[in-house]
């Protein structure tokens, strides 16, 4: 699929476009977290005579690893966020909402900005969710591997007189 819209044959003023976003957009990011999605992405383009203003919707729910557990997790995505496009004598990005765009440039690429903003909406902390009883719904195999491991930073005491100076520094 292809995410670029022609805006050189637009007139000015608001145009929509829509784009669906499924498994083989994220195959185009080999490093990404994330290989599978269904999302929706709306987008208002409003055209100028010196640049254009693109509204994106975003919407959909896309696949995870649980912070947890390391098993799929299906995170809701939605974002709405909007990028500034002016024209200029290149191509340059200016801030994270104003890019300069090339007078010669006849397409907008919106691959690696949807791809970005798919990204952003992640939580930060990603884990399965607790049942109604409050137990997590994590891979009950890994919870008892992570219950086993214990770490108790109190047992290993670090003999060494330079970690000596430093904590007569503190004190």
């Amino acid at each position: 699929m292809d995410y670029k819209i022609p805006f050189k044959g637009l007139d000015n003023g608001s145009h929509q476009f829509k784009f669906n976003v499924d498994d083989k957009f994220f195959v185009q990011f080999e490093e990404s977290d994330i290989k599978q999605g269904k999302l929706v992405v709306d987008i208002e383009l409003i055209k100028r005579s010196t640049g254009l203003e693109v509204f994106f919707d975003i919407s959909g729910i896309v696949v995870a690893l649980c912070d947890r557990c390391l098993d799929d997790l299906d995170c809701t995505i939605k974002y709405n966020g909007k990028i500034f496009f002016e024209f200029g004598s290149q191509n340059e990005e200016i801030s994270d909402e104003l890019v300069m765009l090339s007078q010669s440039e006849d397409n907008l690429e919106l691959d690696s900005y949807i791809y970005e903003f798919i990204n952003l909406s992640l939580p930060i902390q990603k884990f399965h969710p607790d049942d109604k009883d409050g137990y997590s719904l994590c891979n009950p195999d890994m919870l008892t591997k992570l219950d086993n491991i214990v770490v108790n930073n109190d047992d290993k005491k670090i003999d060494d007189p330079r970690w000596d100076k430093l904590r007569d520094l503190i004190n």
